[in-house]
């Protein structure tokens, strides 16, 4: 394979000139991601250097550890769409949590094949046609690393995920065309909005209340942006023999976090000893339900919403900010375990889970 050297005076008609977000798709599987926004993928292969007595430069600089080629992506909100493709029967909380299907071999979500398709130059990928004649990035037996949801003011609620492989190919792209044609409407939303995203939380004794998040010292918090997510750290098991893993498999045990940054508006009275005590009858540390609605825009969307839902979720501890010139602000960060993913929302005493809201 020859890299193309700069050629001034090349004014040939039929060659591309470059490849823009208009031209490309993303795939997982044959499944097209949706709203997707940027695409970012790289590969390195670690080298060690062979030196010997008696000689000052290298003799020979060898491959011994496993390459690796990272993916990650960001989409835009809508419903759980693109969750069903990523995480399979862990989109649908009412039955299953989170790692229900990536922790499943025999699920196509265990290990997941990407390709990003290329149309030719000037034509929208999502027009209908096949693109097979143009070669296509293809990432095969990738594993999802991390997933996150963001939401603040002013911007579109968008979701993170990152994934490895050992593998990296570029070929055909026949058959893959977009499983819906976008025929936009500009009466029908086809993104969540800032403004439909709803807290709301509750602990053993008290019932769930919206627009409500577990605060030690202060009663009015005004949410400026959340972030949930997930990391999914990944173990290669390797062999004498095999130049490549013969598996990568999960790093038990995994925790799902929320980072909530809020402005101040009105302090209570309370105390770090709600949390921690001060003798060993108190009944501290409380779990609590938390729950974060991106609801659908209205009725007539296309679009369903999404829910991120916490159980038994612990307060790792608030930092609070205050200087001349900004609103006095805090950062509100819990955590909770995640489980195996067997038990639906309803029936779980802790973890994560995800649904249509």
């Amino acid at each position: 394979m020859a890299i193309r050297t700069a050629n001034t005076l090349d004014s040939s008609s039929n060659m591309r000139k470059r490849v823009i977000y208009q031209s490309e798709a993303l795939f997982s599987g044959s499944s097209n991601i949706q709203r997707v926004q940027s695409v970012n993928y790289s590969f390195t292969v670690p080298r060690t250097d062979v030196n010997q007595y008696g000689q000052l430069g290298q003799i020979e600089r060898i491959i011994t550890e496993v390459p690796t080629v990272s993916l990650d992506f960001t989409y835009h909100l809508n419903g759980t769409t693109n969750e069903l493709i990523l995480l399979g029967d862990g989109a649908k909380g009412a039955s299953n949590g989170f790692m229900r299907d990536l922790n499943n071999p025999a699920k196509p979500q265990y290990e997941q094949d990407f390709l990003i398709g290329l149309s030719n130059e000037g034509t929208d990928f999502n027009n209908g046609d096949v693109h097979g004649t143009n070669a296509a990035i293809k990432i095969p037996k990738g594993f999802l690393t991390s997933y996150s949801w963001t939401g603040a003011v002013g911007d579109v609620p968008s979701s993170t995920v990152n994934a490895e492989s050992t593998r990296f190919e570029v070929g055909s792209g026949a058959g893959y065309t977009p499983s819906t044609v976008n025929s936009l409407n500009v009466d029908v939303p086809v993104v969540l909005r800032p403004g439909n995203i709803k807290f709301r939380s509750s602990d053993s004794a008290t019932p769930s209340a919206e627009n409500d998040l577990p605060v030690l010292g202060f009663d009015i918090v005004h949410v400026q942006s959340f972030t949930t997510s997930i990391d999914i750290p990944r173990e290669s098991i390797q062999r004498l023999g095999d130049k490549f893993e013969f598996a990568r498999v999960i790093t038990f045990p995994i925790q799902a976090t929320m980072s909530v940054e809020g402005i101040i508006s009105r302090q209570a009275a309370s105390k770090l000893e709600d949390i921690v005590g001060t003798s060993s009858g108190d009944a501290t540390d409380p779990g609590y339900s938390i729950d974060i609605v991106c609801e659908k825009a209205n009725a007539q969307s296309a679009v369903d919403g999404l829910k991120l839902m916490f159980r038994d979720a612990k307060i790792e501890g608030h930092s609070i900010s205050s200087s001349i010139g900004a609103n006095k602000s805090v950062t509100l960060d819990y955590s909770v375990q995640v489980d195996g993913g067997g038990i639906g929302v309803a029936n779980a005493k802790n973890g994560f889970f995800i649904s249509v809201a």
